[in-house]
């Protein structure tokens, strides 16, 4: 007699075949979702930046919010649900800044694509490729600068100076750069007429700049406080609002300046903390060895942090010191890192620490000016974060990670956040070769907490521009211009500037959590690696899979 299945055995194998499917469909379409979120953020394509794209963007970030909102987050691993928030914290933090500050409406330079033109032509590959990637961008730059024209309903003035600057210091780009690479070889002679187009778009946009825009309604640049306490929620996931942050930040700047005066007491009595940083940045390097200087203390960091096993670096890798593009070179006083973004030609990731050089045809006052804000100080101290194990050994992990979202995303309140742990981590494991050279690590921690207080205090309307500078040049001891340079780019950028000493906040918390965890078997190596390998993410999430179990 043949036997069967009782009738609920049955139901209950058809039931668990069913979750099965179910979980295993849920599991693709999230998949399916990633591929298609991080394709649309690596596109190639070249917007023309009309209002008509502006509006697309705003709709497809929406249509994707949709998208993930229907996929069901139970049926989903436990790293693959992290996944969807991260994902999801991305997604509702550009619907507000795209529905909400809408900068393409008042600052200039979301027009100036230029400023990608040098990246096309110095970066690694084959000649033909730059070239197709050049004439891509040149066609492009004529529709952009009219549609600027056309869209740009405001007028903020400190805006107006910094795109004008911009616009006359891509004359070099334009009328020297571009044409001696166009020049170098028959195949690039086609770009000549579109390097003239552009350089001719260029002048007539600039002309609008300067004469046009300021019959425009003048505004504010602020975002807002109800839209900046979102992008705190929503985006970064932290516990603050606009209110307690601004204590917390104000708190933290209080108690930096009680450690700068306890440790200017120790070195010498008689002068306060002020004194003594401006005797520490006035000992520098020769102005013709200014890269030089920057190199040597970027291979020492890389040292310290092998010798001392901070932190694996199982890539061949290094970092390079270059100047910055002069183009470039208003946009913040000192530079930026460009990360490795793939093998050179001879497989090696390489990086690019690119800072504004010192130039003969300055006047002595620049010229000295620069020098004080260029000091052994801020060298030894600023090559941890850029480089070992800052910035430079993040992003070689957040390459390698096996997460697709995580490789191709990252957020400022821990990428940068772990640059300023890293000048942290550098004093606590005798990096710093004396105590003055602490004093200045100390000072620049004070920078870093004025951020938090600024970028809070001037889009929430608790800070005006004007005392935002007062701070940085009273408070914590930068020069007029420098101090100028540094609140230009958080009234840019509101948001991401809080990231250097929230993010650092965030992650001594989680390692005194988790050293607490381990006990004895605590090691900070395995802290660092386990860090960088979850991935650059809001510190909430990653704090949710460092402490899983």
């Amino acid at each position: 007699m043949r036997k069967t299945l009782p009738i609920l055995a049955l139901i209950v194998l058809l039931s668990c075949q069913k979750e099965k499917e179910a979980e295993s469909s849920t599991i693709s379409d999230f998949q399916r979702f990633i591929e298609s979120f991080n394709s649309s953020n690596t596109s190639t394509d070249i917007p023309d930046l009309s209002a008509t794209h502006f509006a697309s963007e705003l709709e497809r970030t929406r249509e994707q919010l949709e998208s993930l909102a229907k996929i069901d987050t139970h049926q989903l691993s436990f790293e693959d649900r992290i996944d969807w928030r991260f994902a999801h914290s991305i997604l509702k933090g550009r619907e507000i800044r795209k529905a909400k500050h809408q900068t393409w409406k008042f600052d200039p330079r979301n027009y100036m694509s230029f400023r990608a033109l040098g990246t096309s032509m110095e970066r690694p590959g084959a000649l033909s490729e730059k070239i197709e990637q050049l004439e891509m961008r040149l066609k492009a730059i004529p529709v952009q600068l009219e549609n600027g024209q056309n869209q740009l309903e405001y007028y903020v003035p400190r805006f107006q100076e910094l795109s004008l600057f911009m616009a006359n210091n891509a004359k070099t780009l334009f009328g020297s750069d571009l044409m001696t690479f166009a020049t170098a070889s028959e195949e690039s002679q086609k770009l000549i007429p579109l390097i003239t187009k552009a350089r001719e778009s260029l002048e007539s946009f600039t002309l609008f700049i300067d004469e046009e825009l300021p019959k425009k309604p003048k505004r504010h640049f602020a975002m807002g406080k109800e839209t900046y306490n979102r992008v705190l929620k929503s985006q970064f996931l932290l516990d603050y609002d606009d209110e307690t942050l601004w204590k917390y930040g104000r708190e933290q700047f209080d108690k930096t300046v009680t450690e700068l005066e306890a440790l200017a007491t120790e070195i010498d009595p008689s002068k306060t903390w002020q004194e003594l940083v401006i005797e520490i940045k006035n000992e520098y390097p020769e102005p013709d060895q200014m890269i030089a200087a920057h190199q040597l203390w970027v291979d020492s960091s890389k040292a310290h942090i092998i010798s001392k096993d901070l932190i694996p670096i199982p890539w061949k890798e290094q970092v390079q010191v270059v100047p910055r593009a002069e183009y470039s070179r208003k946009t913040s006083y000192y530079g930026n890192f460009s990360r490795a973004r793939e093998k050179d030609k001879d497989s090696v990731f390489t990086a690019k620490w690119m800072i504004n050089p010192f130039e003969d045809q300055w006047d002595e006052k620049t010229k000295q000016e620069y020098l004080v804000e260029h000091d052994w100080g801020v060298i030894i101290v600023t090559a941890p974060h850029e480089a070992y194990g800052g910035h430079h050994v993040q992003g070689l992990y957040q390459m390698h990670n096996p997460s697709l979202l995580r490789r191709q995303n990252g957020i400022s309140l821990f990428s940068e956040g772990w640059g300023l742990y890293n000048e942290q981590l550098m004093s606590e494991t005798g990096f710093f070769p004396n105590k003055r050279i602490h004093l200045r690590q100390l000072q620049l921690r004070l920078w870093r907490n004025a951020r938090v207080v600024y970028d809070v205090g001037m889009h929430t309307g608790k800070m005006t521009y004007e005392e935002a500078i007062a701070m940085m040049t009273e408070k914590v001891g930068f020069l007029q211009w420098a101090a100028q340079l540094e609140i230009d780019s958080a009234s840019e950028r509101p948001g991401y500037f809080i990231g250097y000493f929230m993010g650092m906040s965030e992650i001594l918390k989680m390692r005194s959590r988790f050293k607490e965890k381990m006990g004895a078997q605590y090691r900070l190596r395995d802290f660092h690696e386990r860090l960088l390998k979850i991935g650059n993410m809001p510190p909430k999430l990653i704090e949710t899979s460092l402490f899983r179990n």
